[in-house]
């Protein structure tokens, strides 16, 4: 086996789908040195999704798919150990890519009208009817090592002294109204006055322009309830890795699958806010039901959130004790005999 497995990420853009390739990739990390080879995979929009799955359940050739569908010469496209994505739109490249090489592949997302024996393994965070040997359900995978982080700050009440709070925004499954995003911000500043609590704020790119003002402005007040503010609209504020490690906490909102499971990733206290107008999804509210049945994050109406309420459910929530990125870790060395022939001890 050579010192270093280079690994072909696709890309298909989307944040949360790059974010779990990632996790994926560095949980490789701990087997055997990887160099992450990254390649962007766009399909045309002139090529329906189910055309695209016809193509490839009917063995049309792997390097007219890459060309049909992506656009991208088979050719130009550098040889790898392993073959990785996530997200719907990577899946025909990822297949393509690995009937043409021969590559073992991984892939992380729901398969819809794909077939699981397609690929060496298919990880997924929400349950599957009929479920292949090769398919695997895990936690949504997080770049982070949460074994990195530093031990939380706790007041003599057990409480965190600084918390992080993930602002999300308007989603295809529900909105926010004015007076959610009004109370959210209230509630910050009664937690630092009746509990002493510190904010490190983050919103993202579906947060609106008006929230994201309205936080900075709290943030630009000295010694005021938001430390910090990581904007994503302003380069250099900072990152999500130094919110987890400063956190003795996590709050977020319930619009974002990925941003809750991270908080759980990162082995944090997680407290999930969510608006009246929010509808899931059944698949992913059974996932969120998995989580909260193992105690791993409590869910509380965000009109409903009050310092009081906060800090029950807090003490309602156990943390990750397994490191999950070493979790994966060992999955992956013990599903792909093929990739890791002599791994007897992953860490």
């Amino acid at each position: 086996m050579a010192d270093t497995m280079d690994v072909l990420l696709l890309t298909d853009g989307t944040p949360g789908h790059f974010h779990c390739s990632e996790g994926v990739c560095n949980a490789l990390a701990r087997i055997q040195a990887v160099n992450a080879m990254w390649v962007a995979v766009e399909r045309s929009k002139l090529v329906p999704a189910r055309a695209v799955s016809w193509m490839v359940n009917r063995s049309v050739s792997p390097a007219t798919v890459l060309k049909l569908v992506y656009g991208i010469d088979a050719a130009s496209v550098p040889k790898a150990d392993l073959i990785v994505s996530a997200g719907g739109d990577t899946i025909a490249a990822n297949i393509a890519l690995a009937r043409l090489t021969g590559t073992p592949n991984i892939f992380f997302g729901s398969l819809r009208r794909f077939m699981a024996a397609d690929f060496t393994l298919a990880l997924n965070s929400y349950t599957t009817d009929n479920a292949a040997p090769n398919q695997v359900r895990i936690l949504k995978p997080a770049a982070g090592d949460p074994a990195l982080l530093p031990s939380a700050v706790l007041d003599h009440r057990r409480l965190p002294r600084v918390a992080g709070l993930l602002v999300g925004g308007p989603s295809g499954d529900g909105r926010f109204d004015e007076r959610e995003w009004t109370h959210l911000l209230t509630f910050l500043g009664e937690t630092r006055l009746r509990l002493g609590l510190a904010w490190i704020v983050s919103n993202s790119r579906r947060t609106p322009a008006g929230v994201s003002d309205r936080i900075a402005a709290l943030a630009a007040k000295p010694g005021g309830t938001i430390l910090r503010f990581v904007d994503v609209r302003t380069a250099g504020s900072g990152t999500l890795g130094a919110l987890f490690a400063e956190s003795g906490a996590i709050v977020v909102t319930s619009d974002s699958s990925a941003m809750v499971s991270e908080a759980i990733w990162m082995r944090r206290p997680t407290i999930v806010l969510k608006p009246k107008q929010m509808a899931l999804p059944p698949k992913e509210l059974e996932y969120r039901r998995w989580l909260e049945d193992r105690n791993l994050f409590r869910e509380i109406d965000l009109v409903d959130i009050t310092p009081e309420r906060f800090t029950s459910a807090l003490r309602e929530v156990n943390p990750l004790l397994e490191n999950p990125q070493a979790e994966l870790a060992r999955l992956l060395a013990d599903r792909l005999p093929g990739v890791f022939p002599k791994i007897s001890n992953v860490s």
